[in-house]
């Protein structure tokens, strides 16, 4: 066993030493919060929250068993790898104090020592392809766990939209924010509170909530800035629901160009 063999053999053992660390990675399952958004200033706000709630929790708890699982195997894989690759390590070590006495046994010699370095190597690419496997799996569960959140997001988006449009034709009055009269930034607080989401008071926080959106990819239920001082809520189609400005009343819109977007959790 020449010294380059022993040193692979070994490094190859080492890369599965100790316990695996857990590190934040790009495959981290992320939005894991178990809080609602806000319980919303009626009783009908409150159950929607706690509904929302509930849903959270639940989907939370089976995400982080199925995440468990996830994690347990690959410990699993883990020590399986640092198990075989030692036992592979300690045939060399003992080989490697026996000199052959005859040509028989030299040979004999180099067939284990080719047979312990493809071993190895075999442990090595089944050690990735398990961890490749893992890392798929883990994505998976990232994917799943978007979607499910995206589908809650639209189903409050939708609740605010419609209750935005059942506010038509109340009037604009500074600073109100209903349920029969509204400023720009009271409408859309008090549409999101319908569907257990709350959002900030005025214009210029709320253009600080949520996530920004490009308009390319505007949805039903997403904030609208024209500009900092105003907001609107979009409803598709091009067209935005809004509380205009004093002596107008709540309508429907056009969607104008040059805004901005933002998209409430």
């Amino acid at each position: 066993m020449t010294a380059a063999e022993l040193e692979f053999l070994t490094r190859a053992h080492e890369l599965f030493a100790g316990n695996p660390v857990h590190q934040p990675t790009d495959v981290a399952i992320a939005g894991l919060d178990t809080q609602p958004n806000g319980m919303g200033k009626t009783v009908t706000a409150y159950r929607l929250a706690d509904a929302i709630w509930r849903h959270e929790l639940s989907a939370t708890r089976g995400t982080d068993a199925e995440l468990s699982q996830i994690l347990d195997a690959a410990h699993r894989d883990h020590r399986n790898a640092h198990h075989r690759t030692a036992s592979v390590l300690a045939a060399a070590r003992a080989d490697a104090e026996h000199v052959p006495n005859n040509p028989l046994a030299a040979r004999e010699l180099l067939r284990r020592r080719v047979i312990r370095l493809r071993n190895q190597r075999r442990h090595l690419l089944a050690a990735r392809r398990r961890a490749r496997m893992r890392r798929s799996e883990l994505l998976a569960l990232r994917y799943r766990r978007q979607v499910g959140r995206m589908r809650q997001h639209d189903a409050r988006a939708e609740t605010a939209v419609r209750a935005a449009l059942s506010r038509l034709g109340c009037p604009y009055v500074w600073g109100a924010a209903g349920p029969d009269r509204f400023d720009c930034s009271g409408l859309v607080k008090w549409a999101y509170e319908r569907a257990g989401v709350r959002l900030h008071r005025t214009t210029y926080d709320q253009i600080n909530d949520g996530i920004p959106i490009s308009p390319s990819h505007i949805r039903a239920g997403d904030l609208v800035f024209p500009h900092a001082g105003h907001v609107q809520l979009a409803i598709g189609g091009n067209l935005v629901v809004e509380a205009p400005y004093p002596g107008a009343a709540v309508q429907v819109s056009r969607l104008g160009s040059g805004v901005a977007i933002r998209r409430p959790f």
